[in-house]
């Protein structure tokens, strides 16, 4: 490195993601990969038909080019522009997957920009997955190393640490040196920015967040290759990312690197909202299950951390506000045993069973749960039922955490759910085989294709 600091952060960085080799990758982590793949692919599929989704496939229309695949749409454009495009959809729904202690969307970035470039620079599934790995730790030990700092001084950390994943991703796909690694990851800091303002009004700009990570690695990737140079200090620099972007850092994420590999900690979303209201939902379901009706509530009081409670609008106007809202995310999931997809359109806020559930709901922030976070996401739901009967429940790792992970079926089941509107049923089979089967695919322009719906649906996996 030319700063002559193996200890800086992106030196440290640069080097793991240049050395990180699939070979060397066991099973868990291999399949915590895949799950990711299948996950993130599912997720792009759903965002294609949202209004963001189609709004930024109309934009990326207009660019000429045949190299990457826009997943779920027979078009093909030049990589940067395919990122931008798969990252928009990836989270058009906020479906996909996320980092507890990152408090960020690792996949919608990363996995975009790692198959923008596997696909013309003939990549096989196994260099796939390892790019994948390595964005996940660039993603995760940069998010981490500047919460919750990051996200009191506003910013997304999907956007801006988004952008160092994507970068690392693109970086392992070229096979850049460390030194190579060091420049692209500068010029891929440089580009960082993302500010939460979008929950204001209910802003696109959430969903061109991690699109705008994806096309940043994916830039500075390609720029790094051809030997145009970035900050190889972005990190760690007197004015680099993690003092530019929290008053308070800690440097320790970047000294162990793939101990645990983040991938395997990141989680799967079984709801389509906000992380911080995936608890709350679990409690109700339980107790419904348990019997409890929604004519049965008389109020519902959720203790929860500092970050979720503030997620307390009950007031439903568009679906960036449904799916941010605990309340409606309690109201809809005990009112119809359901949070799927269709369950968050905002038109359902106008339910009986569902508005009077709303105005049930409190929220509250507690020490209690406060001293939990972020090593769990704690929530108790207290129902006081008509009957004068009191019922408690706490959730501290909601289901497709690490520690309450979702089954092989179950990711599965997402996919199709989430793909229903895209691909007709044998297509579906067709690209959860190849996805799940993407260790032996010689050359990821045949998962590509079949990604975007062209031609024949069986993909060539090859002879492993």
């Amino acid at each position: 490195m030319s700063n002559g600091d193996d200890t800086e952060p992106t030196a440290r960085l640069a080097r793991f993601v240049s050395a990180v080799d699939c070979g060397d990758l066991d099973e868990p982590v291999l399949d915590a990969t895949r799950k990711a793949l299948v996950d993130t692919v599912g997720a792009c599929y759903a965002g294609v038909t949202t209004d963001a989704g189609s709004r930024m496939l109309a934009y990326s229309d207009t660019f000429d080019g045949d190299a990457s695949t826009v997943i779920g749409r027979d078009q093909r454009t030049i990589p940067h522009i395919a990122a931008l495009a798969n990252g928009t959809t990836a989270h058009a729904l906020d479906v996909d997957d996320g980092h507890r202690g990152a408090s960020a969307h690792p996949g919608s970035p990363v996995i975009p920009a790692a198959l923008a470039l596997a696909e013309p620079h003939g990549a096989d599934g196994r260099q796939l997955l390892t790019a994948v790995v390595a964005g996940y730790e660039a993603v995760v030990a940069t998010a981490v190393a500047v919460q919750p700092s990051h996200r009191e001084r506003g910013f997304h950390a999907t956007a801006t640490a988004g952008c160092f994943g994507a970068a690392a991703a693109a970086s392992r796909v070229l096979e850049l040196d460390e030194t190579e690694t060091a420049h692209a990851l500068g010029l891929a800091g440089t580009q960082a920015g993302g500010l939460f303002e979008f929950l204001a009004k209910g802003s696109m700009s959430k969903r061109f967040h991690p699109g705008r990570a994806a096309m940043a690695g994916v830039m500075a990737a390609e720029l790094a290759a051809t030997g145009f140079d970035g900050p190889d200090t972005i990190l760690g620099g007197e004015d680099g990312f993690l003092d530019a972007f929290a008053d308070a850092h800690d440097r320790t994420p970047f000294e162990r690197l793939g101990d645990p590999f983040a991938v395997t900690e990141s989680y799967l979303k079984p709801y389509p909202c906000c992380r911080h209201i995936h608890g709350p939902i679990d409690a109700v379901l339980a107790m419904r299950e348990e019997g409890m009706t929604p004519d049965d509530v008389a109020s519902i009081r959720v203790e929860t951390y500092g970050l979720a409670a503030r997620h307390d609008n009950a007031s439903i106007d568009n679906l960036l506000d449904a799916q941010m809202s605990l309340p409606f995310g309690v109201a809809v999931a005990l009112a119809t045993g359901d949070a799927s997809l269709d369950r968050f359109d905002p038109e359902n806020a106008a339910d009986d069973d569902v508005s009077r559930l709303l105005d049930c709901v409190t929220v509250a922030e507690t020490s209690a749960m406060n001293d939990l976070y972020p090593e769990t996401r704690p929530a108790t739901v207290i129902v006081e039922t008509t009957a004068g009967e009191r019922l408690e429940r706490l959730v501290t790792h909601p289901r497709g955490a690490a520690e309450s992970p979702l089954s092989t079926e179950a990711v599965e089941e997402k996919f199709r759910d989430l793909s229903k509107e895209v691909l007709e049923p044998e297509q579906r089979e067709s690209v959860l085989d190849a996805l799940w089967d993407v260790d032996a695919c010689p050359d990821v322009s045949a998962l590509g294709s079949a990604l975007g719906g062209r031609g024949d649906t069986v993909v060539d996996v090859g002879d492993e």
